[in-house]
């Protein structure tokens, strides 16, 4: 699991550091996973990233602000309206799963690299579904981002807060393990090292 402080890491969601705020947004994220996506989006020249999961659409707003790059945002019901900012943000809501979206998205993503962050419904069924759909839209060198994986490492109590079925169905850490031994995918260390702090556990999987 690399150097992972779990439990500092788990600590982060009550004393408010798992949420930045940008442009008047929550940003669901740790400033040190954030750091990793400045890392490899600057490492790997990506172009576009596709979102599962909007919610309020902060994440969408700082890729495209911070890193410099198009964003596909998809989510069935997002938290409210999401706003772009002028920014080059496409807000799909749609069904992640349901193959018209899939279809969608990879016309969008045509021809530019592309890396893929899955930060939707967190049980381990879907994000197994998540990363078949949208794996193949990575480019080569590029990255799928799984994320939150850190709920498969809380105590019951705490994993209901990624999904309420987590601690029986498991969450994304356990899904990360169609991608082990796929000779397509490298899980980096590197990237994971880089703190000791991370919700993405085994989270970071470059194609190629």
């Amino acid at each position: 699991m690399t150097d992972l402080d779990t439990a500092a890491s788990l600590a982060t969601f009550n004393d408010g550091r798992d949420r930045q705020q940008y442009e008047g947004l929550t940003v669901w994220k740790l400033q040190d996973d954030l750091d990793r996506y400045r890392a490899v989006v600057a490492a790997t020249r990506s172009e576009v990233i596709v979102e599962t999961g909007t919610r309020h659409g902060g994440s969408a707003v700082w890729f495209a602000r911070e890193l410099g790059v198009d964003v596909v945002s998809i989510d069935f019901a997002p938290a409210a309206p999401p706003p772009t900012f002028g920014l080059p943000i496409t807000y799909l809501r749609a069904d992640t799963l349901r193959a018209s979206t899939i279809s969608e998205v990879g016309r969008l993503v045509a021809g530019r690299r592309t890396m893929v962050s899955l930060d939707s419904d967190h049980h381990a069924p879907h994000v197994r579904l998540e990363i078949r759909a949208y794996g193949p839209l990575v480019s080569e060198g590029c990255y799928l981002v799984v994320e939150d994986g850190i709920f498969d490492l809380a105590p019951p109590a705490e994993a209901r807060r990624g999904g309420i079925a987590i601690p029986e169905m498991g969450g994304p850490l356990r899904a990360v393990e169609v991608l082990a031994g796929d000779p397509q995918w490298t899980r980096d260390l590197d990237v994971e090292g880089m703190s000791p702090l991370s919700h993405f556990p085994a989270g970071w999987w470059r194609r190629g």
